[in-house]
């Protein structure tokens, strides 16, 4: 199943395990963020901050489970635009290692 947002493609990979409220707490999450954090967050999953030529709806962002409630931050596997999330428990939980997922990535250090 896939859903699709407004200027920018994003695919969720749905399981028989995979829970709505993940869905819905990202999207409410990602849509508060302030400006500079949606540049962070697009470098962090994209590898760059800047929209790609012909604007973000030519980029297609997949979403998917990478197991249960834990810990472990949000990674991405940013070649193939693909963002793993953990099955987090609750939306301050999601909120919380998405941020800090976002504002203390690296990437490749590049100018």
């Amino acid at each position: 199943m896939y859903l699709f947002k407004p200027n920018f493609t994003f695919c969720f990979l749905y399981s028989p395990f995979y829970h709505e409220h993940l869905s819905r707490d990202f999207w409410g999450i990602t849509h508060s963020l302030p400006e500079e954090q949606k540049r962070q967050f697009l470098q962090f999953t994209t590898g760059s901050d800047r929209a790609p030529v012909g604007g973000l709806g030519k980029i297609k962002l997949i979403i998917t489970k990478n197991g249960p409630d834990s810990d472990r931050l949000p990674t991405t596997h940013t070649c193939f635009n693909v963002l793993l999330l953990p099955d987090y428990s609750s939306k301050d939980k999601l909120k919380e290692r998405l941020l800090k997922a976002i504002t203390y990535s690296k990437g490749f250090g590049m100018l």
